[in-house]
């Protein structure tokens, strides 16, 4: 009549071999009992407390490794952006020089064992006229590379642009002691004694380089600007000319045989020249004011003035030397 009801509650004795809440397996009590077995907070409670001494160690550690990851991910950085540096100058898809100078300054400082990027910086500041900075990456340079011959000849090269001739002398002598058919020791030789006024000694430099290197325009340009200054100026034109045989399109050679003309009073080729220089490099602002000079010699003032607007585009101070040379006449 009446129907039993499943739901009335068991006796918990588990001797009875009734439902007991406490062990069934999925009970929540159960899973209470073992999550905390699982739980960080309830093992490390039951384990040996880390004192004050072995916190620090750990600390300063962990500060040391991010100190040294962040060392290693910047030098890293840096040598990858020189490396694209390097390659976008080398296919000159732009000039970026003076970043690659900037990133392997840094390289330098974080990697100073780092021969070839002192060897570039000294190259690059002696580009830009930076004699300080050029003789200071050369010297590091030297001292890391002493038996290099061309390592004192990027040295002597930032003394002699600096005006330090006898430094000059004495880095690239260093050079030909080590090697005495370095091209580059000769040439550096032969153009400080042209600095010097010594012109004797600079042509048989010179001559010597060029016997190393036959093929070398800038060897020719420099014998004859010696020549030139010594007054031997056919002889100055005959360097000149294998200057321009060897590498056509070379401004300076035009520039610097124009001047060698305009010393020799052949004005008129001095001009030919400073026009054929202009023609190959339209941004050649020497050859501008060298232009304009030959034309004031001519009586062409009006020749002169030409130049000395275009001059004021392409170097301002040129343009103000040249309208003082036109007031003047």
């Amino acid at each position: 009549m009446f129907e039993k009801n499943n739901n009335t509650k068991r006796d918990a004795n588990p001797g009875q071999g009734e439902y007991n809440d406490t062990t069934e397996p999925g009970s929540p009590l159960r899973r209470i009992i073992a999550g905390a077995g699982q739980n960080p907070r309830y093992r490390n409670a039951h384990q040996p407390q880390p004192t004050p001494e072995s916190q620090n160690t750990e600390q300063t550690d962990k500060s040391r490794n991010k100190k040294r990851k962040r060392l290693i991910l910047t030098a890293e950085i840096l040598l990858a952006i020189a490396f694209l540096l390097v390659l976008a100058v080398r296919f000159n898809w732009v000039d970026l020089s003076g970043a690659k100078a900037a990133v392997l300054s840094k390289i330098a400082i974080i990697y100073p064992d780092k021969d070839a990027a002192y060897e570039f910086l000294g190259e690059h500041y002696n580009s830009q006229g930076k004699s300080a900075q050029a003789i200071d990456a050369c010297l590091k340079l030297v001292q890391r590379k002493p038996e290099d011959p061309l390592a004192h000849v990027l040295l002597g090269q930032a003394q002699n642009d600096a005006g330090q001739y006898k430094e000059a002398l004495a880095s690239f002598n260093q050079a030909l002691q080590l090697n005495p058919l370095c091209f580059e020791a000769n040439l550096g030789i032969g153009r400080t004694y042209s600095a010097l006024r010594r012109h004797p000694e600079a042509i048989d430099f010179l001559k010597q380089a060029i016997a190393i290197k036959p093929r070398s325009a800038q060897a020719y340009l420099s014998l004859g600007m010696a020549l030139s200054d010594s007054g031997r100026y056919d002889e100055a034109m005959e360097a000149f000319r294998q200057a321009k045989e060897i590498d056509p399109d070379i401004a300076d050679a035009q520039t610097i045989s124009g001047k060698a003309y305009l010393q020799a009073g052949l004005h008129q080729q001095a001009i030919d020249c400073f026009k054929e220089a202009i023609s190959l490099d339209q941004g050649h602002a020497q050859a501008y004011f060298s232009l304009g000079k030959a034309c004031l010699r001519v009586g062409d003032k009006a020749l002169a003035i030409e130049q000395q607007r275009a001059l004021e585009q392409l170097d301002p101070k040129l343009a103000q030397d040249l309208s003082e040379l036109i007031r003047k006449n």
